[in-house]
């Protein structure tokens, strides 16, 4: 019933990008979207001066990408490997490191929302409606950020309007019986106090259909999501912002394909986040305090072929955090960014058999808590043509395994550790728009409780397949160095970087035993991991290049090599990084002629490596172990008609060339899939 109203309401009012925009530190912005960052130092900085390899996905290009949830708005838009279930749990990986696609409060591409952590142990519970930006930062960042930002950060930034009243609202439909709306508004209200609310609503009431025609069943899906912030201006110097967002998601998952009888689910999921957060700036000093907290309640439905669905587990995560910074501009040359950070994060499990009677979840209840402080100098010499940065962070962690119900056998424990990591940066601006830029620096990633003493199982056909914990895991450590030429001027920008990543103490998974009935695995610490590659961008104003006015015809894309991604496991051998896409490009060209644009968008994955886990080991031939994906491209096109300065009409399609592909081994993902939707600007 709740989606019917959401659905009646929203086909009323509904949204596309409200003009104004703002970045994580309040402040407003008046350069070009991607001309200030605020993820690589945690404090705004001109992207030029920034030594680390950055995309950012701006607001454009957002609303000009197909999609209905966030990750395929990302995905197409910047280089990322990416494990995605349809209707399921999604994520992502960089610089070789394997995508985290499991609820874990540790992954290792930390996710941000205005620079603090998002709440979503999965992406499909991010929604799009009120992001401004995204950016997306190369490499190891623990010196600022702590654990988990060992491959990067990815940081999304919310919109801020200011100014007089302005929004939009939108409703349409397309492939699979789908409607789809939304809303945004934002602007300034009286005294000082401005704010933003976006809404949005998708519900797949169809089953979706691969490419070649098979239709996949108990696929359907909703989603019910927004966001509400209220700012004001307390003084000239001083700013208080508090922002609520929440997502609610009710998907059916058709499972495997080669699965007889068929493993269906379907899960729900709540998510609620919200932020305080107060801006003093006196003179020379940005401070900032912010105070914020998510609860996100996830539940999993088995779904079996000949009886009622029931729930089989539930899963909430809440976080509770505080971030007090400084950002003080000593003298002229010299910034220092320095600050406390302390978090707490808490993962509660249950599970159920199909009479509804308790059971032992699969891993235990866990907890973790972080203290930390952190510093980085950036100086700027030579009138700017050479900038330096250094810093590092300390992290006191508290890593806990807590009582569980059911598991009768197992003993609550924890682990107390420190861990220091430092990071270095150079920018030296050459001449003639050329620049040369190169970090280096560590990260981490703590073990977590389903690591240290999980318990899980599944079945494949007659193979009962079990995975348990191991207690004595390490922390991974990475080490990562990078070196890269940029160049921006006129109507190009462009950047190529090559980096070296090494890992200490990897976990990865490793088969103990195997017998036709019965696979057992575990987790242990590899003895080395090592990744490197090329990553490369570009954008250019090809109409203004070609005599024509400028913004008329605009081309963006990024490729990314991998040279190696590999574990090398204590036996020695060495094993190739899974999910890891040797080569992968992401491409988009738009036109804009008047009130007639238009988008193409390509998305192109090379080979990928994955263990056969299908029933009847489909993509071996029945010999099971390492296969490698069947590279593919997808192409989409979004097509936009402004039939009077505030009516829009928009046609979309995704996946145009109705291609059969995966994401995940035995989980295709859906084929050509099109859309139309009104726009009224208010």
């Amino acid at each position: 019933m709740k989606h019917v109203i959401w659905g009646l309401g929203l086909a009323v009012i509904g949204g596309t990008p409200v003009s104004a925009q703002g970045v994580a530190d309040g402040t407003p912005v008046t350069q070009p979207e991607d001309a200030l960052v605020v993820t690589a130092n945690r404090t705004r900085e001109k992207r030029e001066n920034v030594a680390s390899s950055m995309e950012v996905v701006t607001e454009a290009q957002l609303d000009q990408t197909v999609g209905v949830t966030f990750l395929d708005q990302l995905k197409k838009n910047a280089g990322l490997d990416v494990i995605q279930y349809p209707n399921g749990l999604a994520g992502i990986g960089m610089r070789g490191l394997r995508p985290d696609f499991e609820f874990t409060i540790n992954p290792r591409t930390l996710v941000l929302v205005d620079g603090r952590p998002s709440g979503s142990t999965s992406f499909t519970t991010i929604s799009p409606e009120s992001i401004a930006r995204v950016e997306v930062l190369k490499g190891p960042a623990s010196a600022l950020y702590g654990a988990s930002a060992v491959g990067g950060v990815v940081n999304i930034i919310t919109r801020r309007s200011s100014g007089p009243l302005a929004g939009s609202f939108n409703i349409g439909g397309g492939s699979f019986e789908t409607i789809r709306s939304g809303m945004r508004l934002g602007g300034d209200l009286v005294g000082g106090t401005d704010f933003d609310l976006e809404l949005g609503y998708v519900n797949q009431m169809g089953n979706f259909r691969l490419g070649g025609g098979e239709k996949r069943p108990n696929s359907d899906f909703s989603r019910a999501s927004g966001r509400l912030r209220v700012g004001s201006n307390l003084g000239p110097i001083v700013r208080i912002d508090g922002s609520v967002d929440f997502a609610d998601l009710d998907n059916d998952a058709p499972g495997p394909r080669s699965f007889n009888p068929q493993s269906r689910s379907a899960t729900g999921t709540n998510r609620v986040s919200g932020d305080i957060r107060v801006g003093i700036t006196p003179r020379n000093h940005a401070i900032r305090l912010v105070a914020y907290a998510s609860r996100e309640d996830y539940t999993y439905f088995e779904v079996p072929a000949a009886a009622v669905r029931y729930q089989s587990n539930n899963t909430v995560t809440t976080y509770r955090g505080a971030q007090l910074q400084d950002s003080w501009q000593v003298f002229a040359p010299l910034r220092l960014t320095y600050g406390f950070d302390w978090q707490k994060v808490w993962a509660d499990r249950l599970s159920h058999n199909a009479n509804g009677t308790g059971k032992a979840p699969s891993s235990p209840n866990e907890s973790r808590e972080t203290k930390a402080v952190f510093a980085e100098a950036g100086l700027n010499l030579f009138g700017e043509r050479v900038i330096l940065t250094a810093g590092g962070r300390y992290d006191w962690l508290t890593v806990a395994t807590r009582a569980t119900p059911f598991r009768a056998n197992f003993t609550p424990g924890k682990a107390d550790f420190g861990v220091f990591n430092p990071r270095g940066g150079a920018v030296v601006k050459l001449g003639a728009g050329f620049r040369a830029h190169g970090t280096i620096g560590r990260a981490f990633v703590p073990a977590q409780a389903i690591q240290l003493a999980g318990e899980s199982e599944e079945f494949a056909g007659i193979q009962r397949r079990v995975t348990f914990g191991n207690a004595d895991l390490k922390p991974e450590r990475n080490t990562t160095w990078d070196a890269g030429l940029g160049f921006a001027r006129g109507l190009l920008s462009a950047d190529v970087t090559y980096f070296d990543a090494r890992t200490r103490n990897r976990i990865t998974t490793a088969i103990v035993s195997e017998t036709p009935t019965l696979r057992q695995t575990s987790y242990i610490n590899s003895d080395k991991s090592r990744m490197r590659g090329i990553e490369g961008q570009f954008a250019l104003d090809a109409g203004a290049a070609l005599g024509v006015a400028p913004g008329r015809f605009s081309l963006n894309g990024s490729v990314t090599r991998i040279l190696k991604a590999e574990d090398i496991l204590p036996s020695g051998t060495a094993t190739p990084i899974r999910n890891v896409a040797n080569w992968k490009a992401t491409g988009s060209a738009t036109v804009n002629a008047g009130p007639v644009s238009g988008t193409v968008t390509v998305r192109y994955n090379g080979d990928r490596l994955d263990t056969d886990n299908s029933q009847g080991r489909i993509f071996t031939n029945g010999a099971g172990g390492l296969f490698t994906y069947d590279r593919f491209t997808t192409v989409d096109f979004s097509g936009r008609w402004r039939v009077t300065p505030k009516d829009t009409l928009r046609l979309e399609v995704a996946n145009a060339f109705d291609i059969n592909y995966y994401e995940k081994a035995d989980y295709a993902m859906p084929g050509r899939t099109l859309y139309a939707r009104y726009v009224r600007s208010l």
